[in-house]
């Protein structure tokens, strides 16, 4: 599944934004590699502005569920850890 929104984002099918929310709701906290090892850098960098302004605790107007704090900031980390050290591969 996650390869079908990678290649429906590169189509221009669906927006980075859907990408990175659609991938959140999809995160193990335990286990965030899983999904976040496969996102292209633009789609990191848009969930990690994600997270920064996440918050849990403010009313939604909106439909849309939102992805779970957990996962949110499991995908925080895991981006500063492996991102920001330089140790994350290419995926191109």
């Amino acid at each position: 599944m996650l390869h079908e929104l990678l290649e429906m984002y590169q189509e221009g099918a669906i927006t980075g934004y859907q990408v990175m929310v659609d991938c959140l709701h999809k995160l193990d906290p335990d286990e965030p590699d899983l999904v976040l090892g496969l996102l292209p850098d633009e789609i990191l960098e848009e969930m990690l502005a994600y997270a920064r302004r996440y918050d849990p605790h403010r009313p939604r107007s909106v439909p849309p569920v939102p992805p779970a704090e957990d996962q949110v900031r499991a995908a925080e980390r895991w981006i500063h850890e492996h991102r920001l050290k330089g140790s994350r591969p290419v995926n191109r």
